[in-house]
């Protein structure tokens, strides 16, 4: 299981569609994705795009509220 704390989810079509991002962040988030899908080790997100991909993070569930099997 992945831990969400170092690994957070962003909503990449939140990331791509946002006026206010560049699209050079848009691309390099869709060039780790691919090479994620793809099995390999995508390339660490330089810091610069950081404080952009923080805008769409998705909020980690809540394992209060997960539901009985």
């Amino acid at each position: 299981m992945s831990d969400f704390a170092s690994h957070p989810m962003i909503d990449v079509w939140a990331v791509l569609s946002d006026p206010d991002i560049p699209s050079d962040v848009g691309q390099r988030l869709l060039t780790r994705q691919r090479a994620r899908a793809l099995g390999l080790t995508p390339d660490v997100v330089p810091e610069e795009d950081k404080p952009f991909l923080a805008r769409h993070i998705v909020p980690a569930p809540d394992p209060t509220e997960v539901a009985d099997a």
